[in-house]
């Protein structure tokens, strides 16, 4: 009796058990029941900035996946707009001299958007983010989409863009984004025979390292 009464209370509580588990949820790191909210948002980017102490406007976009409105990682691509011309007088391989009256100047650049927001259910709210991105320089005469031997200058370069900010909820969907940060540009180094036949540089990293200021529009999901 004493290894029958035994049998019983350990089949009870095994059962007990077993039940107490199969009433437990199931625990994901993302999903409905996760403690991680995953959303997303796109984003309009306008920079003002300078170029050789000229005012210098870039625009371009991202996009990136928002962890816990916190958090986000992605992707970016921006493109200077304005004009800056030159005239350059250059000695070919031949001996000869080639002026070129009106060079202008192409940067473009993209790659990986980082950040962090802070306390992001305050209306006014500030936040940290980082571009890592990899783009070229080139100097191309007005011609160039007829003849794209006249790039000129073709520098592939690394770009370092680290800013704070300052965002503003307007909805669950939309809020602006005002930022200051500071743009590394390293890898320019491409060069040309002047007239004297001395060689120099396109360009320098210094006519690209420079503040600059951000506006942004983001659109997305901004709600726990």
């Amino acid at each position: 009796m004493k290894h029958l009464f035994l049998i019983i209370v350990v089949v009870f509580a095994t059962g007990s058990c077993a039940k107490a588990q199969s009433d437990e949820k199931p625990q994901y790191l993302f999903g409905a029941d996760s403690k991680v909210s995953v959303k997303g948002f796109g984003a309009v980017i306008n920079e003002f900035s300078a170029f050789k102490d000229d005012f210098s406007f870039s625009t371009g976009g991202g996009g990136a996946v928002l962890l816990n409105q916190k958090f986000f990682f992605g992707a970016y691509g921006m493109g200077m707009t304005t004009q800056h011309s030159y005239a350059l007088s250059t000695k070919l391989a031949n001996g000869t001299l080639k002026t070129y009256t009106d060079l202008r100047t192409q940067f473009g650049h993209g790659g990986f958007w980082i950040g962090y927001i802070h306390d992001y259910k305050k209306l006014i709210h500030w936040s940290a983010s980082t571009k890592i991105g990899w783009g070229s320089i080139s100097f191309t005469d007005r011609d160039y989409k007829i003849d794209y031997h006249d790039e000129l200058g073709y520098d592939q370069v690394f770009v370092l863009t680290p800013q704070v900010e300052a965002e503003l909820n307007i909805a669950k969907w939309f809020k602006i984004n005002a930022g200051i940060g500071y743009r590394f540009v390293t890898g320019v180094n491409q060069s040309y025979p002047n007239i004297n036949g001395i060689e120099t540089k396109f360009f320098k990293s210094t006519d690209f390292n420079t503040p600059q200021f951000s506006l942004g529009l983001l659109f997305g999901n901004f709600s726990r």
